[in-house]
């Protein structure tokens, strides 16, 4: 226990100039940190150029598909299109599994960090009108992922 709060300590002195500032604000400022972070990792982890490869033969295969009449002919191109597919995936596990490591040690001590209602919504959404930090990291983190991506070069 007493170095899960020194842990947290340690992450609450680096972000303190960040944590003083409105909650809001705060956690989207971390957010930001935190999805950088986490899409450098993508970026400097798979290699770019054979991920687009694959992407292009997947959509000339698919292309293919959709072009062929012949049932043997599809199911050989469908195999290929799996292989691809599975190619990339492989690719992205070693990326995936050191974001999720990152995020397993960040993500708790936004919770402790930031208790309570972080944003007040103008309207009702699903019967709340109050937003907690999960939901306003997942809704800040997911366009600022988008843009990172495409900033860095990410596919």
């Amino acid at each position: 226990m007493f170095m899960l709060e020194g842990y947290y300590g340690a992450l609450s002195f680096i972000f303190s100039p960040i944590i003083g500032l409105p909650p809001a604000l705060a956690e989207f400022i971390i957010a930001a940190i935190i999805t950088l972070i986490i899409t450098v990792f993508y970026r400097y982890l798979i290699d770019q150029n054979k991920v687009r490869d694959i992407r292009v033969k997947t959509k000339e295969i698919q292309k293919k598909i959709k072009e062929t009449k012949d049932k043997e002919e599809s199911s050989k191109l469908t195999n290929e299109m799996f292989s691809l597919s599975n190619q990339q995936m492989k690719m992205s596990f070693k990326p995936m599994i050191v974001a999720l490591i990152f995020a397993i040690l960040i993500l708790p001590w936004l919770r402790v960090v930031f208790t309570g209602p972080i944003v007040t919504l103008p309207f009702d959404i699903l019967g709340r009108t109050t937003l907690g930090w999960f939901l306003w990291y997942v809704i800040v983190s997911i366009p600022l992922s988008f843009v990172f991506r495409k900033v860095l070069g990410v596919v």
